[in-house]
């Protein structure tokens, strides 16, 4: 019982604040998409056969890699800003999807126009034009999702963001298996893209007006606004791409190096391995929403983050290493035989990268934007070239000790500045725009 007391004590201290029902739902929010997406893919292993798997989860990596680099950071900027500009934030919400938007379409063509370059298995969407149709669409779905939840988690209702996603977790599963099912690996793609803008539509129409009084998507640009936080966004833009990049690379490395069986392999052990992120992505997320309100209070939510996230962590990558190659029989033997040994790596991952998270936010909040794309330059870096090399050496396990090894690393040089910023009793942030 003391024990328990121990563990579950920064939890139970926040359990009145805003931070503690951020966090909540928000790691129920990824636990509960992870879990639905575990459903998803076992259900589409038994239904396509490997390579068809392969294309198909090489697609919605394509896509999502696509949508992340057209976001321009503004994810991050909209948690980060709408705080300090609450009685404009219906406009300065729609601002940031029209802006999206037209860099999606733009970046889905130059991607389409050099597809037979960096991905040529993914050649053939270029041959059909309601294939080059639906990737732009889905395309411009995928950025926008992530811009609404970034708007509902600057507004305090991060359990919308749970009811949003769980809707298009839970649609995706019929569209795909059987709405789209006879477009084999693009129904995959179909289907979960089809999904995103059902959970658009239900979010603008109802989770954003009750957040936000008033609110209609509709066209619009703000000037002002935007000059201010642009740049902001566009250093948290340079620095996710480089965060993100090896869950979105990986994939497409593989397909080019080992083929798309080898590529569902993967991709399948890194949607569950990847599970065990929620737990500091979720409560961080939290932190950098409640932090923008009040960043006196940053170091000591701060402390208390990086304790539950550890204590939540920890016993959850021993249940991940003692359960996961069972996990994975579930899938078919080939992905047993395949995924469990880099499943150990990236579950391993995941405790370094509570440290390495956790400094990012405090950087978020404060501003400092250099040390963002120093930290997250050195992970794609190390991540990427080390999965390369040992790519072409081990096979398949080489891409998770890239992973761990770069995490860990990144971890021992920032534990120490990390401590010292949480320990800081107040912060200086810059004007609010």
């Amino acid at each position: 019982m003391e024990g328990s007391r121990l563990f579950l004590g920064p939890f139970l201290k926040l359990k009145n604040s805003s931070l503690y029902n951020n966090a909540f739902y928000l790691m129920l929010n990824n636990a509960t998409t992870c879990l639905i997406g575990f459903v998803f893919w076992n259900i589409t292993a038994r239904v396509f056969v490997p390579a068809q798997v392969g294309i198909g989860s090489a697609l919605v990596s394509a896509s999502t890699l696509v949508g992340i680099l057209t976001g321009l950071g503004l994810k991050i900027g909209l948690i980060r800003f709408v705080p300090e500009n609450r009685e404009r934030a219906g406009v300065f919400i729609n601002a940031a999807f029209t802006l999206v938007v037209l860099a999606s379409i733009t970046g889905s063509l130059i991607y389409l126009v050099g597809v037979n370059y960096w991905s040529p298995a993914l050649g053939f969407i270029r041959e059909d034009s309601l294939f080059l149709f639906m990737f732009i669409f889905f395309t411009s779905a995928t950025a926008l999702s992530g811009l609404t939840d970034s708007s509902l988690i600057a507004g305090r209702a991060s359990r919308y963001v749970l009811w949003k996603n769980t809707i298009i977790s839970v649609f995706k599963i019929p569209l795909a298996i059987v709405v789209f099912a006879h477009l084999q690996g693009f129904g995959i793609f179909a289907g979960t893209g089809t999904s995103l803008v059902i959970g658009l539509l239900i979010s603008w129409l109802l989770f954003l007006p009750k957040t936000y009084k008033g609110y209609f998507p509709r066209p619009a640009v703000v000037k002002d606004i935007m000059q201010k936080v642009l740049p902001y966004s566009f250093a948290n833009y340079v620095a996710n791409l480089l965060n993100l990049s090896p869950q979105f690379i990986y994939p497409l490395m593989i397909l080019n190096v080992l083929g798309p069986e080898y590529s569902a392999f993967f991709y399948i052990t890194w949607m569950m391995t990847m599970v065990l992120s929620v737990i500091p992505n979720g409560i961080s997320q939290s932190l950098l929403a409640e932090g923008s309100y009040d960043p006196e209070k940053l170091g000591r939510d701060g402390r208390k983050v990086l304790l539950l996230s550890l204590g939540i962590s920890i016993p959850a990558v021993g249940s991940m290493l003692l359960l996961g190659g069972w996990l994975l029989h579930f899938f078919g033997p080939g992905y047993a035989q395949n995924g469990t040994a880099v499943m150990s790596y990236l579950a391993l991952a995941v405790i370094p990268q509570c440290v390495n998270i956790l400094y990012i936010t405090v950087n978020q909040v404060k501003k400092q934007m250099h040390l963002i794309i120093a930290q997250t330059s050195f992970l794609a870096i190390v991540a990427l070239g080390g999965g390369y090399w040992w790519l072409g050496y081990v096979g398949l396990p080489g891409v998770g000790m890239a992973y761990l090894t770069a995490h860990l690393l990144l971890s021992i040089v920032v534990i120490r500045p990390l401590w010292i910023a949480l320990k800081e009793k107040s912060y200086a942030t810059s004007a609010k725009v």
